[in-house]
């Protein structure tokens, strides 16, 4: 199917679902999954060389404890951020629950091993890390996107896939302690809920009520309203960065391109690791027609834990342009695939 085709399919279903809604994630990863495999599945044994060097050792998801995989890569950058601080909490987690869980990371990529040992010596001394340079092991599992936390019971039985989020080592964390028997599945889901009754200021209480009524406007593409809304809520309280994203996702409906990138560049000066942020950014240079700039950007807002929509549906377009089939049909399946999910949960 042409990329063509599927924007013009999500452009209808993006005001109902998509384009304006930020609601917050599941706690426990529990809306991902593999590709292969989905929860209660038993994991398959695969044999992989320590990143070090040496003979390839058998790992057995399960065997007598819960296992955690870490499937990850450094590349891009933005990518490396995020991979080398979870191995960094990934290795406390290892100190903390020593001998009682398998924590072990499982690197996707055929370069740079040199770079994730040193790392490994000065701050992730207590896990242990696997190379899988073909993807073997990553394929076979049908992991999506990198980092991924995949977590099985004593048994080798898939129990949460987790992408990386602001929270992931609570998360992680409090599955643990499910899985030894420290907790219960109702004191996990309390830690992990969302906190309620938090005291805010009079300034917060309208800055979120700025903030709800634009989201309101722009689902009616009342987007003039909208964008007074979020500028209101930018004078408010200036240094938060939800009013500039939600700005300038308007912008990129009303097809201000210039303004949106404003607005996206305002919110990465507040948080330069904000996924919306670059997502809006990459997407105000694609209707710019930079897409030299914008391509880049937004191959990194694809390897987020959520990647908007519209990120998959201009990177189809741009590998489509440049005669890259392969990457555009895997992209082309995957909105289709997401668009689908949308409609179903819609008319649930």
């Amino acid at each position: 199917m042409s990329a063509k085709v599927i924007l013009f399919f999500s452009l209808f279903c993006l005001v109902f679902t998509n384009f304006f809604t930020h609601g917050a994630q599941a706690a426990l990863g529990q809306n991902a999954t593999l590709r292969n495999y989905k929860a209660g599945d038993r994991l398959p044994a695969f044999r992989l060389p320590p990143i070090q060097g040496g003979r390839p050792i058998t790992i057995i998801p399960g065997h007598g404890k819960p296992t955690l995989m870490m499937f990850f890569s450094i590349h891009p950058n933005f990518r490396k951020t995020r991979s080398l601080a979870l191995l960094n909490a990934l290795s406390e987690l290892a100190n903390k629950y020593g001998e009682a869980v398998n924590i072990i990371g499982i690197y996707c990529d055929n370069k740079d091993q040199n770079t994730v040992v040193h790392y490994m010596r000065s701050s992730a001394a207590h896990i242990k890390v696997y190379n899988d340079t073909s993807k073997a092991v990553s394929d076979n599992y049908g992991v999506f996107m990198m980092p991924l936390v995949v977590l099985t019971n004593s048994k080798g039985e898939l129990n949460e896939v987790i992408p990386y989020t602001y929270n992931i080592r609570e998360i992680i964390d409090g599955n643990i302690k499910f899985l030894l028997g420290q907790w219960t599945k109702k004191q996990l889901l309390k830690a992990l809920a969302p906190r309620t009754n938090v005291k805010v200021s009079k300034e917060e209480k309208e800055y979120i009520r700025r903030i709800n009524y634009g989201r309101i406007m722009a689902t009616k593409k009342m987007y003039d309203q909208a964008v007074r809304e979020f500028s209101t809520a930018v004078k408010i309280m200036p240094n938060k960065i939800n009013a500039y994203t939600e700005l300038g996702f308007v912008r990129i409906a009303q097809k201000k391109w210039h303004k949106a990138e404003a607005a996206f560049k305002k919110a990465q000066g507040i948080n330069k690791d904000s996924d919306s942020a670059m997502a809006g950014l990459g997407l105000s240079y694609y209707g710019q027609k930079k897409i030299k700039k914008a391509k880049g950007i937004l191959e990194n807002a694809f390897i987020a834990p959520h990647p908007r929509l519209e990120v998959i549906i201009a990177l189809a377009n741009i590998y489509e342009s440049e005669g890259n089939n392969k990457k555009a049909n895997r992209l082309n399946k995957l909105a289709v695939s997401r668009l689908m999910t949308m409609y179903e949960q819609r008319w649930k």
